[in-house]
């Protein structure tokens, strides 16, 4: 049973069909991950790398089978991810905007600065721009 789990080394491209070259494979990895909250660069034991390695050739071998194309699921997964951390974005902007009486005892509130760093660093969608912009108009 474990062998069926991994039966292919981390960054080996054995199991795929069709895959791209090892670098493009190791970005979809990453963004597998990602999706999932989940990082890769951080050290990991062989094993549980090279189940989540394996488990996502299972998923790109798949979509393959079926005619699909495994960047077409990710871009869509990681827009629903975006879309669900819209949650995430409106507790933060409104803690910046307003302020929390609950969060301030445990945390300092973000500058105008520090949010728009942030920005940079993690654009907001057109979903989370439109949500702050109704904020900010009422």
């Amino acid at each position: 049973m474990e062998g069926d789990l991994k039966p292919w080394e981390p960054y080996s491209l054995d199991g795929a069909e069709e895959p791209e070259t090892l670098d493009t494979m190791k970005d979809f990895f990453a963004r597998c991950r990602a999706i999932r909250g989940k990082a890769t660069n951080v050290t990991y034991t062989h094993d549980p790398l090279q189940r989540s390695w394996c488990s996502s050739f299972r998923r790109w071998n798949g979509a393959r089978r079926e005619g699909l194309f495994f960047t077409s699921w990710i871009e869509d997964r990681e827009g629903n991810r975006s879309n669900h951390a819209i949650g995430e974005w409106r507790i933060s902007y409104v803690h910046l905007v307003e302020g929390c009486t609950k969060c301030s005892e445990t945390r300092d509130r973000p500058s105008r600065t520090e949010w728009e760093h942030q920005l940079e660093l993690w654009p907001r969608s057109e979903v989370e721009r439109q949500a702050i912009c109704r904020y900010d108009r009422s």
